[in-house]
């Protein structure tokens, strides 16, 4: 680890090109990579506006949250260390135009990949809107060779069984993401956690929550809730994380699309009919990978854990949906606390419904509701945290 690597990648809702520090990969004594990552290391070739420093108060709120996340079993970069300095740094806590002067600290985050989405959108054509394009565009040769990697490296069992059917290598690739990031954000919606800024550079590659900036956990839960202060109309609030990362799924099959186009020496702009019929067949191949997993799977894993939290053990989807939802709209329209709320159902429902309530002890209900030990203890196993 003697040469510094910048990871160069995108973010698509800035058009901007921005870069991370990268300290390469260590094999550890179980045979696995892991990629060390700083944060706050200082300017970069493509560092946007800024000194490219990192303060201590946001270093400190990423190692915690990282690690609570990681215990919570949701997956997640991880912060192996934060070293602080002397150099001094002024930044806008409040966004009021008030500096004050802070310590600059740099921030050691671990994972498998810091790749992103937007890594694979280097090659972008110009933006019809604002102009700008990627740093290395039209060059979709790049792309390829990243998807490959990325395939080989993090889903080998995806390449030794397609490798010699490109196409649908890289659709069952996509695939792949796709339920990760399905996974990823509904595991999110059952803890409260808003993520802040949800680009396509901050959507990783192989599912993991990465890059702790203006995030948050609910408070007194509304279904709207904004972390980020620089973020006034909720694109990225907590009830628009599925739909906003669904999005940034399909800016990636675009690039995985043009790539595909580019090693079948095809016209984008499908010249002939042969080449427009491919087109077609491919995006429309990507279209319902989306259009099928995404969706099925955040449900599917959404109801398992929300079932969890609320001690349901049998699955009825859509009582359980019409259940989680009323919860929801009930805590938003008496302020609860989103986690608070949990927490008092354990210790104070019972009592209530029994005192005050008695006839919705319903004995039909409670008895289908009933399991052996050993089906209590399987569906209440501690949670394997592998990522």
């Amino acid at each position: 680890m003697k040469t510094l690597i910048l990871l160069l990648y995108i973010t698509q809702s800035l058009e901007l090109f921005v870069s991370s520090s990268s300290l390469g990969e260590v094999i550890n004594k179980q045979g696995e990579r892991w990629e060390l990552q700083l944060k706050g290391s200082g300017l970069t070739p493509f560092s946007r506006q800024g000194d490219g420093r990192k303060v201590l108060r946001s270093s400190l709120r990423e190692f915690l949250c990282s690690e609570a996340m990681y215990y919570l079993g949701i997956p997640t970069t991880r912060a192996a260390s934060i070293i602080t300095s002397d150099t001094l740094v002024e930044r806008d806590m409040f966004y009021t135009g008030d500096n004050i002067t802070e310590k600059a600290s740099i921030t050691s985050r671990v994972a498998k990949t810091f790749i992103r989405f937007g890594s694979f959108e280097i090659s972008k054509s110009p933006d019809p809107i604002t102009g700008r394009f990627g740093p290395s565009v039209g060059n979709l040769t790049i792309v390829s060779q990243l998807t490959n990697y990325v395939i080989q490296q993090f889903y080998p069992h995806i390449w030794s069984g397609y490798s010699n059917d490109i196409i649908n290598c890289y659709v069952e690739f996509f695939k792949e993401v796709v339920k990760r990031t399905a996974n990823l954000v509904a595991l999110w919606q059952t803890v409260g956690f808003c993520h802040g800024v949800l680009n396509t550079d901050n959507m990783s590659i192989i599912g993991l929550t990465i890059d702790y900036g203006p995030f948050g956990f609910i408070d007194q839960f509304t279904w709207d809730h904004i972390s980020n202060t620089s973020d006034p109309n909720g694109r990225y609030s907590y009830a628009q994380q599925p739909s906003v990362c669904a999005w940034n799924l399909a800016r990636l099959a675009e690039c995985l699309i043009q790539a595909l186009i580019d090693q079948q020496k095809c016209s984008s702009d499908k010249t002939t009919n042969k080449e427009c019929i491919f087109v077609d067949n491919l995006t429309k191949k990507f279209t319902n990978v989306l259009d099928t997993t995404y969706m099925s799977c955040f449900k599917s894993v959404y109801l398992e854990r929300m079932r969890k939290k609320l001690g349901l053990l049998y699955a009825k989807d859509e009582i359980d949906t019409e259940l989680i939802q009323n919860l929801f709209n009930t805590m938003e329209m008496t302020g609860a606390d989103f986690t608070n709320t949990f927490l008092a159902l354990e210790d104070t429902l019972s009592q209530v419904v029994y005192q005050n309530n008695a006839d919705l002890l319903k004995p039909d209900l409670i008895v289908q509701e009933c399991c052996s030990l050993s089906q209590l203890q399987e569906t209440f196993e501690p949670i394997n945290m592998e990522f």
